[in-house]
């Protein structure tokens, strides 16, 4: 008897991380305090590891719902899409989000590479971050822009909101070996309120940079599947362990990771983890 309601609780589990839990994502708010720099309070919606494929499935009321918030800026930190069959959903989606001052993407792996089962198997084991399977990455940049997103790659763009000067750099994807802060940072002023977006937070370990205020990322997914009272069985980073997700000070930055709104084809299971969506609202 005791075998069977062991078997029925684990048949649960599974059904819960398999089905209920990567669909059920969530919206947070977080306020960020202390921004010395800005004349009035920003509101920001970070998304990242969305993960499109063909369609944006159970998840299409949720875009909806975050289409109505109308933030200052938008911040899409990688991930966007798992293969060529999410550009076209991933346009149709973003040009549905409206920001006031614009919003403004990094690239991450699965944007460059379509991981089939045996690549992210290779890559979770640390056999090799690349896929043989690539990605149409310069058609999928084009589709941006043709909505309106900034695309930043190793590049900065400075802009004012609510009379604050803010200067926005982005950075490639780690995995490309490609990373430039020189250039994504040659803006950084001490004048201006300076955001880094990258897409995996292990590259602020090559960042030379004092300067920055804050820094978007996303790539963990938070760990994905976490044990209550635990905490996440892989990190994915080579940071500190509680860099796997959420707000956090390193090196004097205010850093946010987020826990993706995605999973991907091949790894798709999430416990204790739901997708997520964050407003934030940065404070003075």
């Amino acid at each position: 008897m005791i075998f069977a309601w062991i078997a029925g609780g684990l048949a649960l589990i599974l059904f819960w991380m398999f089905f209920v839990e990567p669909n059920w994502p969530r919206l947070r708010r977080i306020k960020i305090t202390g921004q010395k720099k800005l004349h009035k309070p920003i509101t920001i919606l970070h998304l990242s590891d969305i993960h499109f494929t063909k369609n944006e499935g159970s998840k299409r009321a949720f875009f909806q719902q975050l289409s109505m918030l109308n933030p200052d800026l938008i911040f899409l930190t990688g991930d966007i899409i798992d293969n060529n069959d999410g550009i076209d959903t991933a346009a149709r989606v973003i040009s549905g989000l409206r920001a006031r001052y614009g919003t403004f993407l990094v690239l991450g792996n699965h944007d460059y590479y379509d991981y089939q089962m045996m690549d992210n198997i290779r890559y979770h084991v640390g056999l090799g971050k690349m896929s043989i399977h690539r990605n149409n990455v310069s058609r999928f940049v084009a589709e941006m822009k043709r909505v309106g997103v900034h695309v930043l790659v190793n590049e900065s763009m400075r802009l004012e909101v609510h009379g604050t000067p803010v200067l926005i750099g982005g950075t490639d994807d780690p995995v490309t070996q490609k990373i430039d802060f020189e250039r994504a940072l040659h803006n950084l002023s001490p004048e201006t309120l300076n955001i880094l977006l990258i897409h995996h937070l292990d590259g602020l370990l090559k960042l030379s940079h004092h300067g920055v205020n804050l820094v978007f990322a996303g790539h963990t997914h938070g760990g994905q599947i976490r044990i209550p009272f635990l905490g996440p069985i892989v990190c994915e980073t080579k940071l500190p362990r509680k860099y796997v997700a959420g707000l956090h000070t390193y090196h004097g930055m205010t850093v946010f990771v987020s826990r993706g709104m995605g999973s991907g084809r091949s790894i798709f299971p999430r416990l204790a983890c739901r997708p997520e969506a964050i407003f934030f609202e940065v404070l003075p």
